[in-house]
């Protein structure tokens, strides 16, 4: 599976191979659910035991499943409640080398809700007054995502959706 350019192109000019991950993706995201449901402090293994499939799905041209993993790593995150981890995760895995545009495009897709009302798809989530920390991680994580999306052309409504948000937090605070 070498690759002579970064036209996808093996050798003999025919199109690299797609491996099929979908059943170890099926059961090593069972696997995770289950090391992190029997204690959130093992969040850190679970993750890690994810990179490992990502880099193989990545590898191996299995975007469905390579979107599953990177879904799930965030999912995990936002279950643990480790907010300082899904801003990590998020980073990692939309900065590896060779990540494919649907991956990165499913991982903002799936950050959205968490900081956006899908109502009108630019409003803030109101967070209660007094709880600082969850004000905070949500501005991290609008921050995070309008840094992801600059400069991706598939992104291009996203960003815009991102930036009106800011725009909204920024004059709130005055």
């Amino acid at each position: 599976m070498s690759s002579t350019g970064a036209s996808g192109r093996a050798e003999g000019g025919q199109l690299e191979e797609r491996v099929d991950l979908s059943a170890e993706t099926a059961s090593k995201i069972s696997q995770a659910r289950t090391l992190v449901a029997s204690s959130p402090s093992n969040l850190r293994d679970a993750l890690a035991l994810l990179a490992a499939l990502e880099k193989r799905c990545r590898v191996g041209n299995d975007t469905p499943s390579l979107v599953r993993v990177c879904e799930a790593s965030l999912d995990l995150c936002k279950e643990a409640g480790d907010d300082e981890a899904l801003l990590a995760t998020l980073k990692n895995l939309s900065t590896r080398r060779s990540q494919k545009a649907k991956a990165i495009g499913a991982l903002v897709t799936k950050c959205l809700p968490w900081v956006v009302d899908e109502g009108d798809g630019f409003t803030p989530i109101v967070i209660a007054e007094g709880n600082e920390a969850a004000a905070k991680a949500r501005d991290a994580l609008v921050e995070e995502l309008r840094e992801i999306t600059d400069g991706k052309m598939y992104l291009e409504a996203e960003r815009a959706r991102l930036t009106r948000t800011m725009v909204i937090l920024k004059e709130a605070a005055g």
